[in-house]
C-alpha cells in the first residue's frame, strides 16, 4: 500500500449539500459505453513523500458552469467498503494521467474535496470514510489517500455516493460517476445522476445489513448491474 501525505480537506456537512432551489433537470450527454470486462489496475510510481492539501469550501453550493475533464484522463467510482471498513475507491478509466484535484465525492449533505492526487491510466486511489485510520484497509495496488472523506456512515443497508468534477451537487453537468445501494432507490442525489444519464431510474445496487462492499465489475459502471454485491 502506498501512502500520500498530507491532510485530506475537512469535511463540511451542508443543510442541504446542494441548495435545492437551484437543482437543474437539465439531462447531460449520456455516459460512455461500458465495457464487459472487469476493472483493471496497474501501479504506477508515486513519490510517498509528496504532500497533498484538499479545498475545502463554506459558500454554498456553486452554481457556476462544471469545470471539463481533461481528454484523456477520466475517474469513476469502481468500489465502496460499507459499515467499519467504509471507503471509496476512485480508477483513472481513461486513457491519459490526470490529477482528482477539483474532484468531489458527495453523500447528501455531506461532501469532500480531493487533494492533488495524480494516477495514471488504470490507477486508483483509496479514501476512507470512517474516521477509523486504524481500520482502513484500501487495495493493496491502490493509492492511501492520508485523512477522512466524512461524508457519514455508510450504510450496508441503504446509501449512496456520488463523484463530481467541481462543486456543483446539484448539477446534472458536474457530476460524473455514481452509485446507490441498499433495497429501493431514491436516495439524495439519484435524480441529479439520473438526469445526468449515469444511473437508471429506479436503479439501486442489492445489499443487506451484512454486505461489505460493491465492486464494479464493468468499467466506468452505470447500471446496478455492472456491479458485484461483496458479501
Amino acid at each position: 500500500m502506498r501512502t500520500l501525505a498530507g491532510t485530506a480537506a475537512l469535511i463540511l456537512t451542508l443543510t442541504a449539500c446542494g441548495g435545492s432551489t437551484t437543482d437543474t433537470t437539465t439531462s447531460a450527454e449520456p455516459a460512455a459505453t461500458t465495457s464487459s470486462a472487469a476493472a483493471t489496475t496497474t501501479s504506477a510510481s508515486v513519490d510517498p513523500t509528496t504532500s497533498t492539501a484538499a479545498t475545502t469550501s463554506t459558500a454554498p453550493e456553486s452554481t457556476t458552469k462544471a469545470p471539463t475533464e481533461s481528454s484523456g484522463a477520466r475517474f469513476a467510482i469502481t468500489r465502496v467498503g460499507l459499515g467499519v471498513l467504509g471507503q471509496v475507491v476512485i480508477q483513472n478509466v481513461g486513457s491519459e494521467a490526470g490529477s482528482l484535484a477539483g474532484y468531489w465525492l458527495c453523500q447528501k449533505p455531506a461532501y469532500y474535496a480531493f487533494p492533488d492526487v495524480e494516477l495514471q491510466p488504470g490507477e486508483m486511489a483509496a479514501i476512507s470514510v470512517t474516521g477509523r485510520d486504524d481500520i482502513f484497509d484500501p487495495p493493496s495496488d491502490a493509492i492511501a489517500i492520508e485523512g477522512i472523506a466524512e461524508l457519514g456512515e455508510f450504510n450496508p443497508a441503504s446509501g449512496e455516493v456520488g463523484l463530481y468534477l467541481g462543486d456543483n451537487f446539484a448539477s446534472p453537468d458536474a457530476i460524473i460517476s455514481y452509485v446507490e445501494w441498499g433495497s429501493s432507490s431514491g436516495h439524495g442525489r439519484s435524480e441529479t445522476a439520473v438526469a445526468a444519464g449515469i444511473w437508471p431510474d429506479g436503479g439501486f445496487v442489492e445489499t443487506t445489513d451484512e454486505t461489505g462492499a460493491i465492486l464494479a465489475t464493468t468499467i466506468p459502471p452505470t447500471d446496478p448491474a455492472d456491479w458485484f454485491n461483496g458479501g
